[in-house]
């Protein structure tokens, strides 16, 4: 019996991109807004595996959200030099917030993606589960 072809770096970052399943890469994980799907729509796997599961997503966060400050930083020091280094590191960090969402949405979808990686998904996290919900 062969394994099924592992997808290329390039399917992969498109749907890391796109937000889609880690397992089969076509169903969405987020409903709207912060609202995830507890299984995907495609293949009925279990999103949040554990109680706790994201925990490790706080890592994921905690590092974008370091590089988003970290490149508004330098950036904001080469385009006003004159200024203080601590009002550039106050803009960088307001021109964040609005941003926060969309870092968390991400954080975990890598920290899906990192899990699935290590972790290859077992067989109760998907056959016997129930049918998703439309």
């Amino acid at each position: 019996m062969t394994e099924p072809a592992k997808p290329r770096a390039a399917h992969t970052l498109w749907a890391v991109l796109n937000q889609r399943c880690p397992n089969c890469r076509d169903g969405k994980i987020y409903a709207r807004g912060m609202t995830m799907h507890t299984r995907c729509p495609s293949c009925n796997v279990l999103f949040e595996r554990e109680p706790g599961y994201f925990m490790g997503s706080l890592y994921v966060s905690y590092a974008l959200a370091s590089v988003f400050i970290l490149l508004g930083l330098i950036v904001g020091h080469q385009l006003m030099p004159n200024l203080d280094l601590g009002w550039v590191a106050l803009m960088s960090g307001m021109v964040f917030v609005p941003c926060v969402p969309m870092v968390t949405r991400y954080a975990r979808v890598i920290w899906m993606y990192f899990d699935h990686w290590s972790w290859p998904i077992r067989p109760s996290e998907s056959e016997d589960a129930p049918p998703p919900q439309p």
